[in-house]
């Protein structure tokens, strides 16, 4: 019965596709979200992708806040809200459907930690707070040629907020859930 099963077993390795008898393998990648550079910031973005599909990455950065961010809330036309984050560090973690350094969906969790100087010239003042942000995050994997790609992706979030919002009495809102969406550009390599 051994016999038979060995037998079967290099038989099925034979009729396999060669791609299909090699084991996955670990690919790592540096990338920055794009967008960051387009708004007076900077990103940069670590990434370990393992054999069994599972990526794990982790990143910093900064940037001025879009206008549309601020100008949304209800004070902003007394306030005129302007936004940095100072610093930003975020925890991704997904799973690449089609694995290592191939194009495919990516789907996960997210865990931002911004730093924000909110700033008010009608109020005279600022100040600074953080806000911690957990949510579900997906995208799509391009690769343009065997190493560069771009990750188009999106998230949804639970904000926390720690610190003061408000500007001599008056309060800048933090959604308890939003949206986020970046465009990242990388380079991957390790093995196929």
């Amino acid at each position: 019965m051994f016999r038979i099963a060995l037998v079967l077993t290099a038989l099925l390795g034979l009729a396999l596709p060669a791609s299909a008898q090699t084991a996955p393998s670990t690919s790592f990648a540096a990338e920055a979200d794009v967008l960051a550079y387009g708004i007076a910031g900077y990103s940069g973005i670590f990434s370990v992708t393992l054999p069994n599909k599972l990526q794990v990455a982790f990143g910093v950065g900064a940037y001025d806040a879009p206008s549309f961010v601020v100008n949304g809330d209800a004070h902003y036309d007394q306030a005129q809200w302007e936004a940095r984050v100072t610093s930003l560090q975020v925890a991704r973690a997904t799973y690449r459907f089609r694995g290592a350094m191939k194009s495919g969906p990516a789907l996960g969790a997210v865990m931002l930690n911004q730093n924000w100087r909110l700033r008010s010239a009608p109020l005279a003042g600022e100040t600074n707070f953080r806000t911690l942000s957990v949510g579900v995050t997906g995208g799509y994997y391009v690769h343009i040629g065997s190493h560069f790609y771009v990750y188009p992706t999106a998230a949804f979030t639970h904000n926390g907020v720690s610190g003061n919002t408000s500007i001599n009495g008056t309060s800048y809102q933090v959604e308890r859930f939003s949206p986020n969406a970046s465009l990242h550009a990388g380079w991957e390599w390790g093995g196929r």
